[in-house]
């Protein structure tokens, strides 16, 4: 019986503490409740409040629904407007710089010089200076200068309207000696383009097309490749220009080219062919020292 007694009371103090533990907890809410803002409290009477449901209510009764719709009248078109053009200038932005930057036009490329243009390795020409000759009192030509195998340039040329260059053959067959001419710029033209060209094949030797002319027909017997260029013994009054152009400068003797090779301070030992080439270069730089009017001449022709 007294271990029953003593439970009854265990019993009763338990719920005594436990009803004293609820009392004080619901004090402390109240003065909590008292002294805070209710969470409802809405500080602005125009937007609506939405009710918070009590912790009796179970979650699965508790619906949530949207707020009702106020009378709050549209915004204006003032705000609006500025919106949409701020939007079109953003996208004007956008595809301005998305699209590419317009390409320039490149301009057309430089032609290259011609070979003769392309400045070589200076030679030491103290000697040869000390023991150069005086000019000639009068040109040998009307294209030569007074200068020892030299030729005036295609400028000079073509402003004192020389445009043909003339000289001197003779057939092999019947003998007859007449004059023959030669357009300067086409010949000129043909010449620079085939040196051009061949330049790295010939290895600076002539190509046998220059050691071995091909000679014009006669006009009176009417041989085939039986007319040569008379040269002139004396070496001061060769025609190098008619020469040139008519691709006859293999037909001089060894000693004529190097004579030439000598007055422009060129080597001039070695065979025939290493000779004759540096010939056709030398006359090149002499008619056209820059290569511009060679360039000009191509241009015209591809227009």
């Amino acid at each position: 019986m007294e271990s029953f007694l003593e439970e009854d009371l265990e019993i009763k103090e338990t719920e005594e503490n436990r009803r004293k533990n609820v009392f004080g907890y619901e004090e402390c809410c109240l003065c909590l409740s008292l002294s805070l803002r209710p969470l409802w409290h809405n500080p602005c009477p125009e937007t609506p409040v939405i009710p918070i449901p009590t912790p009796s209510q179970s979650l699965s009764t508790t619906s949530f629904s949207s707020p009702p719709m106020t009378s709050q009248s549209p915004l204006p078109v003032e705000f609006i407007v500025p919106y949409q053009q701020v939007a079109q200038q953003a996208n004007s932005y956008l595809s301005e710089s998305s699209s590419p930057p317009p390409k320039s036009i490149p301009p057309p490329p430089h032609p290259p010089s011609p070979v003769w243009a392309i400045p070589r390795r200076p030679r030491n020409r103290t000697a040869v200076q000390r023991n150069r000759k005086p000019d000639l009192a009068v040109a040998p030509y009307e294209w030569a200068t007074k200068k020892r195998a030299t030729v005036h340039k295609l400028d000079y040329l073509v402003s004192r309207q020389i445009l043909n260059v003339s000289g001197e053959v003779r057939c092999k067959k019947c003998s007859r000696s007449f004059e023959m001419q030669y357009n300067l710029l086409e010949k000129f033209r043909e010449i620079g383009i085939f040196m051009n060209q061949n330049h790295t094949l010939m290895l600076d030797r002539a190509p046998s097309k220059w050691m071995s002319p091909n000679f014009p027909n006669c006009r009176y017997c009417g041989a085939e490749k039986s007319v040569k260029p008379c040269i002139s013994e004396g070496k001061r009054s060769i025609n190098w220009l008619f020469l040139f152009l008519g691709e006859m400068i293999g037909c001089c003797k060894l000693t004529q080219l190097r004579y030439f090779c000598k007055q422009q301070n060129e080597h001039r030992t070695g065979a025939k062919d290493r000779v004759v080439y540096s010939t056709y270069f030398q006359l090149c730089g002499q008619l056209d020292p820059t290569g511009e009017f060679f360039s000009s001449l191509m241009n015209s022709d591809e227009q």
